[in-house]
């Protein structure tokens, strides 16, 4: 999908995605300050702000941000969430198109948006704008499984209405991303590290969750309406709630040598 076919999706429904979509644990953003060394009042680059779950978290901690988010509509929604805090500056950009100001950034942190940046871009213009020894920090969430009962019922809706999405986990597929940041000869060996958690969703929270999916999102309207309402209607038949187990993912790495300007 084109990068700006997904802002747009994603621009949609960005009320929708900060009520629903799940929160980070502290623990790691706890792990990510402590790890890379970061302090009050450390600039940081955000890449891909969103509705600003994440960015809440860096700011609470002290830290001063500079977020891109390339949706004028999120990031909206970032801005009147957060509130004057001092401690955001949000640029409608995307990161390819930004333009570096300032550099020597402490860390560049991208919550659930680093895969929709260009690969010929992120690494390189990450490790260029980070000062000496500066950190690169990836966030995801990855669903890892549900109640099986209700599970089985949906996979069921999945494969009626929606087989090209049937037998996949919601969203971007799961890949491990430290082998790509170690090819770039540009960080040190870079570290994963998990954190799991679970949330038990109403019929209706369930089905608009899955409402924020960029899979979903590609679905024709009458598709995706008829596809929610399954799914609202199966949970409730079952049990009227759907417990999913969530891990969050931490991905760091070390730049290596002297900060340059990109490119």
């Amino acid at each position: 999908m084109a990068r700006r076919e997904a802002f747009q999706l994603f621009g949609e429904a960005a009320d929708l995605y900060h009520r629903r979509r799940p929160r980070y644990p502290m623990a790691l953003f706890n792990q990510l300050v402590q790890v890379a060394g970061l302090g009050d009042g450390d600039a940081v680059l955000e890449v891909g702000t969103g509705t600003g779950i994440a960015t809440q978290e860096l700011i609470r901690r002290g830290l001063l941000v500079t977020g891109l988010e390339p949706s004028p509509e999120t990031a909206a929604v970032a801005q009147v969430g957060l509130g004057p805090t001092g401690r955001l500056r949000v640029v409608t950009s995307s990161f390819e198109d930004w333009v570096p100001d300032p550099l020597g950034f402490a860390a560049v942190v991208s919550a659930q948006a680093w895969h929709w940046v260009d690969p010929e871009v992120r690494n390189r213009k990450a490790a260029g704008v980070l000062a000496a020894g500066g950190w690169l920090a990836l966030i995801w969430n990855r669903a890892t499984g549900g109640d099986a009962e209700v599970r089985a019922g949906l996979d069921g809706i999945y494969s009626s209405l929606a087989p090209e999405l049937a037998g996949l986990p919601p969203g971007e597929l799961d890949l491990d991303r430290r082998e790509e940041i170690a090819a770039s000869g540009l960080f040190q060996q870079p570290r994963l590290e998990c954190f799991a958690f679970e949330v038990r969703y109403s019929a209706r929270a369930y089905a608009e969750l899955m409402a924020t999916q960029s899979d979903h999102r590609r679905l024709p309207a009458s598709r995706r309406r008829q596809l929610l309402a399954a799914i609202e209607e199966e949970i409730n038949s079952a049990r009227g709630s759907y417990r999913v187990t969530w891990e969050s993912q931490l991905y760091l790495a070390q730049r290596l040598g002297s900060p340059q300007v990109f490119p």
